[in-house]
């Protein structure tokens, strides 16, 4: 069963004594699977001219029709925007002599042609604690280098689990790729990490444990990599011959085990390929590194529209094939259908199944200008007529407090004002509207760091002194939650329905928060933290993160507010994320996040944390967004929360 929830939180009060990161999914062309597709011919190079005539689909055996085509010879057709290539440099999984091989053979790659790259490259270290990047995208390989030099060539570090490190790794960079928009080379320098078997006839509640991992794992960086368009490079290049058994995924946990995970076997199932190896010598790697250049600028993007699924996590093998001899084509030999409800949101319109009717609802994208037209006509329709047509509504910016409130003053009833909320809050997490936006110049360095100084003077100031108090909290809830069906898979989610309004009164002394819910427990997603302890959380992990860096300026509730962004990795998390329903401990979750602050006084106006769950969690999505206004606590005026969302998208088991 997988339940999604949404919680919005108001608060009342009393006395008793940047960066706006907003995610979406990129674009795609007409057809819903992507396919970034590489032909070579029997040298291995890159083979352009050919036309949308020349390429065949085939899914699950069956022949389907590309529904776009593009071409591109990095000359006459370039990517708009360019393929990115990511190079992760292995700490972990590669002993002194390979790093140091990986380290010469990377910079003779960077250094030449005076150091002008075709392609935008990022450089990312893998070590034990985690990933890190140590650029942003750039075509400079002198300086890039430069970054590279500073690596130490490290001993192999003993004793780890070098398969799970690895996989969160890899977990972690392609959630942050997927969210990029255009095609994507990651390419992991070396070998690759180790895949234990099976061992023993018998096979243990262990063992079956290991395999639902596996497959929750694989199926999600499947899935994650083809809608991302992310093609992984890297392991053995002999890997086709000898793991041909572990290449094709598999469509149910029981046909995988660890081997099936390796990276050279992700690498050809993603459309990618394995490396010679390192111990090869750097020039070997040099060469390997401008092959894949010849593969970042000619090649072909297509789409198709799959079949309609009849269940989640639907494997369809696939294959595309070019009616000429001597051509090699590589794309995903396979992806993971899905009902169109359970589909990653796209900017054109998508279709889920209602809840009570048969017939499909559209979703319509909409602008906040767009949704208040919307509002302005519905408020002398009926409610009930009302709130079925802004349930169909989806925004694509985000909707702020005071106009949430001035459109749902409009509205003619309980349940309309309730769509709203929802369509509202579920917008939180997304870009403002461009005229929200102010056209300020981006501070210098000098001023933002002020900034964030002034920041962290203000949580030290402030928290510590705020007086005990007590809030009246008022959540309204809201669940959209899929079971299974009859024969023909799971039943359709309709829009997000209330779940109910529930009372507390939340305690605050000496900084710690009580409880007392005044009537029913809450149920389904609850969140803690709301008052101090989630400023403290990020504020120590943003101080512990070099991907901190200016976002933007955003209109705030008394003038400009400066917004930054950063990266927190699971090891130095205190961001932590329990199951759906309560299923599982608490534990610490990588995410990123965001902060709005008044650049005069350093004061919190906005933060947002957004979880980025490790491979094989029930959780897809645990997300919360917090904004603070000014509130009069016993004659005296603080900054306080007064509105929160929680978002979150998970598995419950059954």
């Amino acid at each position: 069963m997988k339940n999604a929830g949404l919680a919005a939180a108001m608060f009342c009060l009393a006395a008793s004594a940047g960066v706006l990161f907003a995610q979406e999914w990129p674009e795609r062309a007409e057809g819903s699977i992507p396919l970034d597709v590489v032909v070579t011919d029997a040298a291995g190079k890159p083979v352009g001219g050919l036309d949308r005539r020349d390429f065949k689909i085939l899914d699950d055996g069956k022949a389907r029709e590309a529904a776009s085509f593009a071409a591109y010879d990095g000359l006459h057709a370039k990517a708009d925007p360019p393929v990115q290539m990511i190079l992760v440099i292995d700490s972990v999984n590669n002993g002194f002599v390979e790093m140091a091989l990986v380290r010469e053979g990377l910079m003779k790659f960077l250094r030449q042609h005076e150091g002008r790259l075709a392609q935008p490259t990022t450089i990312v270290h893998f070590a034990a604690s985690g990933v890190e990047f140590l650029s942003q995208p750039s075509t400079d390989g002198n300086a890039l280098a430069a970054v590279v030099d500073k690596i130490p060539a490290s001993l192999e570090p003993r004793g780890l689990d070098g398969l799970s490190l690895s996989m969160k790794a890899l977990s972690t960079l392609v959630k942050k790729e997927a969210g990029e928009p255009g095609r994507k080379m990651l390419i992991w320098l070396g070998t690759g990490w180790p895949t234990p078997t099976v061992t023993g006839p018998v096979l243990t509640r262990a063992n079956e444990r290991n395999e639902l991992t596996q497959y929750r794992v694989a199926v999600q960086l499947a899935k994650e990599m083809e809608e991302g368009r992310i093609a992984l490079y890297g392991g053995f290049i002999g890997a086709e011959f000898y793991m041909r058994d572990y290449l094709k995924p598999g469509r149910k946990d029981s046909e995988i085990d660890s081997r099936a995970l390796g990276l050279s076997v992700l690498a050809l199932n993603s459309g990618g390929h394995g490396e010679l190896p390192v111990i090869n010598g750097d020039s070997a790697e040099t060469d390997i590194l401008n092959d894949f250049v010849g593969e970042a600028s000619t090649f072909y993007s297509l789409s198709f529209d799959p079949p309609r699924a009849k269940r989640r996590d639907e494997f369809h093998e696939l294959k595309v094939e070019v009616d000429k001899p001597g051509l090699t084509v590589r794309a995903i030999t396979g992806y993971y259908n899905e009902p169109e409800y359970f589909r990653p949101k796209q900017k054109k319109q998508k279709l889920i199944m209602a809840r009570q009717a048969e017939e499909p609802v559209v979703l319509r994208p909409v602008t906040v200008a767009q949704l208040a037209e919307i509002a302005g006509r519905l408020r002398t329709k009926h409610d009930e007529q009302a709130a079925k047509e802004i349930e169909r509504l989806e925004l694509t910016e985000r909707l702020s407090s005071t106009k949430l409130a001035a459109l749902s003053a409009e509205l003619p009833g309980t349940r309309s004002k309730n769509a709203l909320l929802a369509v509202g809050d579920a917008s939180v997490f997304l870009a403002p509207p461009p005229n929200e936006i102010p056209q300020k110049t981006i501070p210098e360095i000098a001023e933002q760091r002020q900034m964030m100084s002034l920041t962290v003077d203000y949580l030290k100031r402030i928290i510590p002194r705020l007086p005990d108090f007590y809030a009246n909290r008022s959540t309204t809830s809201f669940e959209e939650i899929w079971t299974p069906g009859d024969k023909e898979g799971l039943r359709g989610p309709g829009a997000l329905h209330p779940a109910g309004v529930f009372k507390a009164t939340v305690y605050v002394r000496g900084g710690r928060e009580v409880v007392h819910a005044d009537g029913a427990e809450e149920r389904g997603l609850t969140t803690r933290g709301t008052f101090g302890p989630i400023l403290s959380t990020a504020i120590i992990d943003a101080a512990h993160s070099d991907s901190t860096q200016w976002s933007r300026w955003e209109e705030g509730p008394n003038g400009p507010m400066a917004v930054f962004r950063w990266r927190v990795p699971q090891t130095e998390s205190h961001y932590q994320v329990a199951g759906m329903g309560g299923l599982g401990e608490m534990s610490p979750s990588a995410y990123h996040g965001e902060i709005g602050i008044d650049p005069v006084s350093g004061a919190i106006l906005r933060i947002v944390l957004e979880a980025e769950p490790g491979p094989g969690s029930s959780m897809e999505r645990a997300d919360i967004m917090v904004e603070y206004g000014s509130v009069a606590i016993g004659g005296k005026v603080y900054t306080c929360p007064v509105r929160s969302v929680a978002y979150s998208v998970g598995s419950l088991k059954t």
